[in-house]
Parts: structure tokens; C-alpha cells; sequence
């Protein structure tokens, strides 16, 4: 005699099909803009002019890529691009991470009156210090070189990652911070050895947001960079709109050679993003 057990298949609720679905239609509408940039990139002028609106095109013009590296300095800018930004990131995460570590573990005397006065630099919009701050760096004879744009990085690290740092570390245990000044560590290596191992989702968060705003500044490397041959890129394709004027194809290869380190670093970083901001909501 034999017996056949029942299979049971999981009911999943219209509710949960219609959130999902909405999720889809969101993510498409959202991927829609960068699927059109990149498919007009790679057409003809000849197909841009006719108006249809078509995602990609009949045959892929992956020549459109190397007339943009020809007819501009596309390399020269990407790599003045990349190199501020993976300096700047370096120096405002590591200083940022020192500054909070100072307010979330130390807790010197007037910590919490510093820490509000580094909030209220938040507040300061950042065009009403353009021309004194351009004065003094004309003045040290900085301008056109990358100095002015790195070294405000280095010397705290801006005032949100303090901030988003400061609050990550107050939830971290302190019993193994205890336990090292008890065995006779000094501050300088618990920072490093302790705490930026247990602070790592949330440096991560900073290194990345920080990558993208330093990558897709405009206005100081505008002001501190004139010189051609110093130029970052989003400055450099700004040029474009003039240079290849109706020349959709061109100024879309551009675009589309911009976004591709950002990108790269989501894809790679998005589990260290995802863990870290799961971690950063459970802290107080």
C-alpha cells in the first residue's frame, strides 16, 4: 500500500504581488533614462534625427566611443577625475573617522559643544564661502592645482560623515575598549585596531558616498582647475554641449563613459552598502 503526501504550495498574498509588482515598475521606470542614454550613444546621427523613439538602435556604433576619445581629452580628464576623487575619499573618511572617534569615545571636556558647532557647519551653504575661500587659495598661488579641492578633505573630513560616524561608534560595545586601555593600549591603537575594524559597514557607506560626490563635483574643480590638461570630467564634458553641439550621439558616449566607475563601485559595494545601512538603523 502506498501513500502519496500532499505537496503543500506557499499562497502569496495579493498584497504581496502588488507591492512587488509596483517595485518592478518603479525600477524600470528608473533604469528607463540610462537604458535610452546608453542605446542613443551607440546610434547614427542619421537615426537620432528621425525622431523614433527607439531604445537601441539596428546596428550598435561602437565607433561613436572612439570619435569622443579622439576629438577630446576624455583619458586626461578621467584620470584627474579619479585621482581627486580617490584622494579625497582616502582623506575624508580616514579624518572623519578620527574626528568621530574623538566625540563618540573620548568624551573630553566641552566634546558635545564641539560637535554641535560641527553641525552648524551643515547649515553654511557652501557658495557663501567661494570667494574668501578662492582668495586665500589664490593668494598660497594654489589655483590649477588639485590642493584647493583635496586638503579641506584631510582636515576633518566634512561634517555629515562626522556626524554619521560619530553615531555608529556610540553603539558599539565598550567593554573591548575597556578591556585595551586596561592592558595598556593607548588611544591611537585602539582606533585603528579596535574600532575602524568594528566601524567597517559604515566607513564603507562614507568611502562610497563620498567617491560619488567628489566623482560628480562640478563647481570646485570649475573654480580651482581652468587649465585644460587639469580638468575633471564632468567640467570637461560640460564643454561638450558646445564643442559637439546637436551631435547627440557624442555628448550621450560622454555621459555614458562618466557613469561607468559609479557604476562599478555600486555593483562591487552594494552588499557593504545594504549591511552597513541594515546596521546603521539598529544603532541608536
Amino acid at each position: 500500500m502506498t501513500t502519496s503526501r500532499a505537496r503543500t504550495i506557499p499562497m502569496i498574498s495579493p498584497r504581496r504581488v502588488a507591492i512587488y509588482a509596483a517595485l518592478i515598475l518603479f525600477s524600470l521606470l528608473f533604469l528607463l533614462p540610462f537604458a535610452y542614454q546608453l542605446g542613443t550613444s551607440l546610434k547614427t546621427p542619421a537615426e537620432i534625427a528621425t525622431g523614433t523613439f527607439t531604445l537601441f538602435p539596428a546596428e550598435l556604433q561602437w565607433g561613436n566611443y572612439v570619435e569622443v576619445f579622439r576629438r577630446a581629452p576624455i583619458a586626461t580628464w578621467f584620470f584627474n577625475s579619479a585621482f581627486i576623487a580617490i584622494v579625497g575619499t582616502l582623506g575624508a573618511t580616514l579624518t572623519s573617522a578620527f574626528c568621530a572617534y574623538g566625540f563618540a569615545v573620548l568624551h573630553a571636556r566641552g566634546s558635545r559643544l564641539a560637535f554641535g558647532m560641527v553641525l552648524l557647519t551643515i547649515l553654511v551653504p557652501y557658495q557663501v564661502l567661494i570667494i574668501p575661500e578662492y582668495i586665500v587659495w589664490a593668494k598660497l598661488g594654489l589655483i590649477n592645482t588639485p590642493l584647493p579641492i583635496l586638503l579641506p578633505w584631510f582636515l576633518g573630513g566634512g561634517a555629515f560623515n562626522i556626524f554619521l560616524l560619530r553615531q555608529f561608534m556610540l553603539g558599539l560595545p565598550r567593554d573591548m575598549v575597556d578591556a585595551a586601555r586596561v592592558d595598556g593600549a593607548n588611544e591611537l591603537h585602539i582606533f585603528v585596531r579596535i574600532i575602524l575594524p568594528m566601524c567597517a559597514p559604515a566607513l564603507a557607506i562614507v568611502a562610497v558616498f563620498h567617491f560619488i560626490y567628489m566623482w560628480n563635483d562640478f563647481l570646485r574643480p570649475l573654480l580651482y582647475l581652468p587649465d585644460p590638461s587639469a580638468m575633471t570630467l564632468p567640467v570637461g564634458l560640460s564643454g561638450f554641449v558646445n564643442k559637439f553641439a546637436r551631435q547627440w550621439h557624442l555628448l550621450l558616449a560622454g555621459s555614458v563613459i562618466a557613469l561607468v566607475p559609479l557604476l562599478v563601485i555600486f555593483a562591487l559595494a552594494q552588499r557593504v552598502i545594504a549591511r552597513g545601512i541594515s546596521i546603521a538603523g539598529v544603532r541608536r
